[in-house]
């Protein structure tokens, strides 16, 4: 944590004064305390007065907004090895080619928004630890004073050479999601996952830490809140300590986007540990006062393939804003697919084109749409491949060709285990 001082106390004055805060309404836990200690751990002016002109029109509900998103989430890869039932990866619903991000791409995105991203989530529908780079792509935004985050499964067996480089990239924050402490439990929902294996690297990451002087990353174990590992909780959070973990994190659980089966939600939900229950299990707790989506001012998302989206319930490529590979960031927050999904909280206003925020339920269920009613707009239909020939393995991160375009991946449908995966994970 920082060390108090006046100036950080009256920004922090500030921030709850205006409610700025309440973008971390969202986060699990002791998530918002820590999300603002890392504000205030790269903290600048500029992006202070980014954060300001933001949180002012987005309460206006402004169409075409002056000043650029402050919380960034970028997929470096949406890869993964393990199969849970309740996260549209594992499920297999993304309509999205399969890969791993490009570093100039992921380069040209931070040089565009390092005087105003407040923090990093280098994650989102893939395992990071996939991503052979994923040290250098946090060791480039903490040069460039961007706080950095990590949710990983840890699956992956990690080497000492691995954790020393995830431990110097000055990654800030290594969310571990593990969910029981017992093979048997665990593997209800991480299916696939080995337990063992994630114990092992959380040890080796604590102990590698320690053993190199560095107070960072900051390890948290998230646990998530279900009928068949509630029994354990009291056991993980004393694991944890005993590990030398920094934290835990016990949190709801959250279902994929469109999900409405209540049958299928009674399967997961704890029965016993009633505080982990929302009244309404399907609510995306992403709505302003009521009124509009937070996530159309606050946030961008940046997918593998360089496809830019507010938020990462929009996983399909049909629902990208744009894409960063051909387009500035500028250029996307003020286009048209943005402004329209602005313009859609605010009543009297007649959408001209379809955005995929108009089938989200933050949208559905505000005041504008009910008044609006439903919209006769359809998407344009982006074609997606089924399946990819495998990419031959590139060198320096470029293609054969040596030029710097994103690696086409294989499908997970043809990979019979992680080491596959891990031979076809582009540099």
């Amino acid at each position: 944590m920082i060390k108090p001082n006046p100036v950080i106390n009256k920004i922090v004055w500030l921030w709850d004064g205006l409610q700025i805060g309440r973008i971390t309404n969202a986060l699990a836990g002791d998530r918002s305390e820590q999300r603002a200690a890392l504000a205030f751990r790269y903290f600048s002016w500029k992006k202070l007065f980014n954060v300001l002109r933001i949180e002012i029109q987005l309460r206006v509900g402004r169409r075409k907004v002056w000043g650029m998103p402050f919380e960034w989430e970028i997929d470096t890869t949406n890869i993964c090895q393990l199969k849970c039932p309740l996260c549209h990866t594992g499920l297999g619903t993304i309509h999205r080619d399969k890969g791993t991000m490009h570093y100039d791409t992921y380069t040209k995105t931070i040089d565009q928004i390092k005087d105003y991203c407040v923090w990093l989530s280098l994650y989102s529908w893939g395992e990071p630890f996939l991503n052979r780079r994923i040290h250098e792509f946090v060791a480039y935004a903490h040069q460039n004073k961007i706080a950095t985050i990590i949710s990983t499964n840890l699956n992956k067996p990690l080497t000492e050479e691995m954790a020393e480089n995830i431990i110097k990239s000055g990654l800030d924050v290594m969310i571990v999601s593990l969910d029981g402490v017992t093979q048997e439990v665990y593997e209800q929902y991480r299916v696939g996952g080995i337990l063992q294996r994630v114990l092992d690297n959380v040890k080796l990451l604590v102990e590698k830490r320690r053993e190199l002087g560095y107070t960072t990353p900051h390890m948290e174990w998230q646990f998530i809140v279900m009928r068949q590992n509630e029994h354990e909780m009291a056991e993980a959070k004393q694991m944890a300590a005993d590990m030398g973990v920094d934290s835990v994190i016990f949190k709801n659980v959250d279902f994929p986007h469109g999900m409405e089966d209540k049958e299928e939600a009674q399967r997961w939900l704890p029965i016993e540990r009633t505080e982990f229950l929302r009244e309404q299990p399907f609510f995306k707790p992403y709505k302003e006062d009521g009124l509009r989506c937070w996530r159309l001012w606050r946030s961008a998302v940046v997918n593998w393939d360089g496809g830019f989206a507010p938020c990462c319930y929009l996983t399909d490529k049909a629902e990208d804003f744009g894409d960063v590979s051909t387009h500035s960031v500028k250029e996307i927050w003020s286009g048209e697919d943005y402004t329209t999904a602005r313009g859609m909280f605010k009543e009297g206003y007649s959408p001209q084109k379809w955005v995929g925020c108009m089938s989200c339920s933050v949208y559905t269920g505000s005041r504008a749409a009910r008044k609006r009613g439903p919209l006769d707009l359809q998407p344009e239909s982006v074609p997606v491949p089924l399946s990819i020939e495998p990419a031959k393995k590139p060198t320096n991160g470029n293609n054969a060709n040596g030029t710097s375009k994103p690696v086409a991946e294989p499908t997970l449908e043809t990979l019979s285990d992680e080491e596959k995966i891990e031979e076809h994970v582009g540099d």
